[in-house]
């Protein structure tokens, strides 16, 4: 199983939204987050602090794990993908190819805009609590896509 990353980036209470144009490699496009696998022996913190560096040229000063996570098929793998809240420092933003455009957008124009399969009042109601460093679920709870596969 491939270990995978997602990571809502915030700075100054601002929330990055990251557009991706269609690509066979990384899906269909829309508004994103910063996603990627972990590399080597890399942990889940070292994996968000590299991707950020390596999507957005942005450097990350706290992590706090968002205790939820998802197993889903992408391409021929299967993926446990964990989900953080990323702090980082003011700074430019320098985009990889994998991103065309971005926006920092307030709470409620972020939850419009973004680019996601589940309920998103739950998705703001844990941005909301991470936000002061505090847990929406209090166990770590992963969505398992792969069981819908088979119903």
């Amino acid at each position: 199983m491939q270990k995978k990353i997602l990571t809502f980036i915030i700075c100054n209470g601002k929330i990055l939204a990251l557009y991706s144009k269609s690509h066979p490699k990384y899906g269909k496009a829309g508004w994103f987050v910063v996603t990627g696998s972990l590399e080597g022996k890399e942990s889940y913190e070292e994996a968000v602090v590299r991707e950020i560096k390596e999507e957005t040229g942005l450097v990350v000063k706290d992590i706090f794990p968002l205790n939820f996570g998802s197993i889903y098929e992408w391409g021929k793998d299967i993926c446990e993908e964990h989900n953080f809240i990323s702090f980082v420092k003011p700074g430019n933003i320098i985009l990889n190819e994998e991103h065309s455009r971005y926006k920092w957008l307030n709470m409620d124009e972020f939850i419009e805009l973004i680019k996601w399969d589940d309920d998103k009042k739950i998705l703001k109601n844990v941005l909301e609590m991470a936000l002061n460093r505090r847990n929406y679920f209090k166990k770590f709870n992963i969505k398992n896509y792969m069981e819908k596969k088979d119903e």
